[in-house]
């Protein structure tokens, strides 16, 4: 698959350069064709490939709530979308931030398909176009340092 990088607050600097590669190799891994149906396939994909590069599986944030994150390595945080709808995209957001304010994290990254894959995807999917345009908006209330991969 194909990815395309936007930089949030400073993402591109703050993130680990062997993370951005890491994460960059598991979308250019993706051998599975997006389309209704396959979202699952996709995040399986990815999810094999980061934990082989040394990236936690889901990782709880409160025993109490049951929150957990798609992943982990050291101190950034990675949240995936493949087949979730865009009210998910705030969810994350309010993971991350939170992980970043307590100190648990220093900087994230969202992997989530370009608006073209979403819409072959299904209906009213989370999309990069979307949520790098409300990130620039929220830019006040979501200031942790990210990276937002998008695949097509």
């Amino acid at each position: 698959m194909k990815c395309i990088v936007d930089d949030h607050c400073g993402g591109l600097t703050i993130i680990p350069k062997s993370h951005q590669v890491e994460v960059k190799a598991a979308i250019d891994s993706v051998m599975v064709k997006p389309a209704r149906g396959a979202a699952e396939g996709i995040r399986d994909a990815l999810v094999t490939s980061l934990q082989t590069s040394g990236w936690s599986a889901k990782t709880r944030m409160s025993k109490e709530f049951g929150i957990s994150i798609s992943s982990m390595k050291e101190t950034t945080g990675l949240c995936m979308q493949t087949g979730g709808n865009m009210a998910r995209m705030y969810a994350d957001w309010l993971k991350l931030q939170q992980l970043y304010v307590t100190g648990k994290i220093t900087c994230g990254v969202m992997i989530v398909p370009s608006k073209p894959t979403a819409k072959l995807l299904g209906q009213n999917i989370v999309h990069a176009s979307r949520l790098v345009q409300e990130l620039a908006f929220f830019n006040k209330v979501i200031h942790i340092p990210l990276i937002i991969f998008s695949f097509e």
